[in-house]
């Protein structure tokens, strides 16, 4: 019976090992529809958690917003009043800035232009101003090369301290000084 024992455990061994396998390759992917097309938006996870930041910077636009990454922040020109109208590939091409939390300002950003609305696909934007606010993923920070871009059906600007966008000619990437 010795030998029977052991093609028992060996058997076990492997059903536990395929059990396994296919629980860590289960976690891998999804092939849910609603988990494809899930928008991730700007910020990171710790950030959006604490309250998204919004501050300010400076460059050849003028002093205008930025995120707490120092990515530029963006409205879009066609959004209706208090609420985004970019969803699905256009909220891929410009992630809403989402908050967890109570959104904060730091630099020259006025905390009482700072609010937040729920959008559609459940996401807690910022806005400004009553404006919602985005980034564009083709930037890092310090860029605006969204500035001015027609995409989507508006047209993108960056947002000035007061709340109003930048509606200048699009500039060249330039090195900006964070306040």
């Amino acid at each position: 019976m010795p030998g029977r024992r052991r093609g028992t455990r060996s058997v076990a061994g492997w059903v536990g090992a395929l059990t396994a396998a296919g629980l860590l390759l289960a976690g891998c992917g999804s092939t849910s529809p609603t988990a494809r097309s899930t928008v991730t938006p700007s910020g990171s996870d710790a950030a959006a958690s604490a309250g998204a930041r919004v501050s300010t910077t400076s460059g050849s636009l003028g002093v205008y917003l930025v995120d707490g990454q120092g990515r530029t922040l963006y409205v879009f020109d066609v959004d209706p009043e208090g609420s985004s109208g970019c969803y699905d590939a256009c909220a891929t091409a410009w992630p809403p800035l989402a908050t967890n939390g109570d959104p904060t300002a730091a630099g020259g950003a006025v905390a009482r232009e700072l609010s937040t609305s729920t959008r559609t696909d459940g996401v807690t934007q910022v806005l400004y101003g009553g404006h919602p606010l985005y980034t564009y993923a083709q930037e890092g920070a310090g860029q605006t090369t969204g500035q001015g871009l027609t995409q989507q059906g508006g047209t993108w600007w960056v947002v000035g301290i007061d709340g109003t966008p930048i509606e200048s000619p699009a500039a060249a990437s330039a090195t900006v000084t964070s306040r």
